[in-house]
This record gives C-alpha cells, sequence and structure tokens, in this order.
C-alpha cells in the first residue's frame, strides 16, 4: 500500500511539475555516480531538467549561505541535522559503508593491513568537511591504527579525490565509500569493508529545505527519490 501510495503521489506531482523551474540537487561527492543516475531517470520520466552540484558538505553549505539556490541536499543525516540550516524533511536513501579501497597491484585482506611496511601512501577524506573522512579517522582511532599510520596520511577534500589518487596508483590505498568504490572496481585493485562497530552510523538522505519544500519540482523529485525504481538504485550502488 505504501509503494502504491508513493507512486500515486509521484504520478499526481508530475502535472504540477510540467510548469516548474529549474532545480538543484547538491550531494556529497562520493555520491555522483548515483545521483547522476537518479537525475538521468527522473528526466527520462518527467521530462524535467536537474541541476547538479558536487563537493564536500563544507563546500555545499558555504554555497547554500552564500545564495547558492540550492533546493535539495543528499548526504549523511548527522551531517544535515547538525548543520545550522533548517531542513523541513528527510528522504531516506539508505545506509553507508566504509571502505578501504587498494591500488592496483596492492594486495589488504583487511583494513588493519593498511599498518603494513609496504602501504606507504594512505589517503583519506578531509574528517572536517566529509562524512568519510570522520568516519575513517573514528575507525582508525578505535582500531588503535592512528599512530600507525600518521605518517603515511594524505588528507585531501572529497571521497573523489581519494579515488583519483588510487586510480591513478598515487596512493597505496584510501577510505572511501562502498558506492564510489563500485564505481571504479575495473580501474582499482580491490575493496575491504571496515567494520561498521568502528564508526558511527551513516545514513544517507536527501534533505529538503524548509524554504523550498513547498517548490513543484521539489515536490516531484522528492517523491521520485522515495519511488521503487530510486531504491533499487541505490541498492544498486551499495546503499
Amino acid at each position: 500500500m505504501a509503494r502504491f501510495l508513493a507512486s500515486l503521489l509521484f504520478v499526481a506531482l508530475l502535472a504540477q511539475n510540467a510548469l516548474a523551474g529549474p532545480l538543484l540537487v547538491a550531494a556529497g561527492a562520493g555520491y555522483k555516480k548515483l545521483v547522476d543516475e537518479a537525475a538521468t531517470a527522473y528526466e527520462a520520466k518527467t521530462g524535467q531538467k536537474v541541476e547538479l552540484l558536487y563537493g564536500n558538505m563544507g563546500q555545499i553549505f558555504g554555497q547554500l549561505k552564500g545564495g547558492g539556490g540550492i533546493d535539495i541536499i543528499l548526504g549523511d543525516k548527522s551531517y544535515l541535522s547538525a548543520s545550522g540550516v533548517e531542513f523541513d524533511s528527510y528522504v531516506e536513501i539508505g545506509q553507508g559503508h566504509l571502505v578501504v579501497a587498494y591500488a592496483k597491484g596492492v594486495a589488504l585482506s583487511a583494513p588493519q593491513d593498511i599498518a603494513k611496511p609496504e602501504i606507504k601512501k594512505l589517503a583519506m577524506p578531509d574528517p572536517a568537511k566529509a562524512i568519510y573522512g570522520k568516519a575513517a579517522s573514528e575507525y582508525l582511532e578505535k582500531s588503535g591504527l592512528a599512530d600507525k599510520v600518521k605518517d603515511k596520511l594524505l588528507v585531501v577534500g572529497t571521497v573523489p579525490q581519494v579515488t583519483a589518487y588510487l586510480v591513478s596508483g598515487e596512493v597505496d590505498a584510501g577510505f572511501i565509500n562502498v558506492t564510489d568504490a563500485k564505481g571504479v572496481a575495473d580501474k582499482i585493485g580491490g575493496m575491504v569493508l571496515v567494520d561498521q562497530s568502528l564508526y558511527s552510523p551513516i545514513r544517507i538522505v536527501a534533505g529538503i529545505l524548509k524554504e523550498t519544500k513547498e517548490k513543484p519540482e521539489v515536490k516531484a523529485f522528492a517523491a521520485f527519490l522515495a519511488s521503487e525504481d530510486a531504491k533499487k538504485l541505490a541498492a544498486a550502488h551499495g546503499l
């Protein structure tokens, strides 16, 4: 019944959305592939264009507070809730997972292998601005690995930056999310999941801003994100 009602809501909003203006959706850079595909599917279904903005949450909130015209923000719920930005509601997307990915020519059997001497360069996103950087920092502290890897650690801005270093072979291993790792599976050596008990849960949501909640294009896209098609897409990306 819930799926049926969600479908009815989505269809009802399509007609209202036909005369809507542009929609700007911002997302953590680690979910670019997922959000790109969701926007493409939505545009194919509705004919409505979705403008997209990616970065770490510090960059996104900086643009929002500077009058960036953002309508919806996709990211970790705890981060969004603590941002000071007023959200009306959240659409659940899925559970985020931290992994240690490694470059081609490198072999890791467990996350703690990053402390081995053959791992000379280890990258992670900025813990102050990226949720997977925060998760990686928590993992390093709780696992007792922080002091063992501090001299090989490279902190960068976003998950995709870590991924780019892995693909190019500039680092041996790096902390990213499973979604980004799946997207470059043929360009890296592999990945190992990090024990979820060693970092705070990551709930990926789409936050609907209070000031934009009544816009028909926002309502329509939020309804799409709650649909079965969107949930299948998220699951395919590891959420």
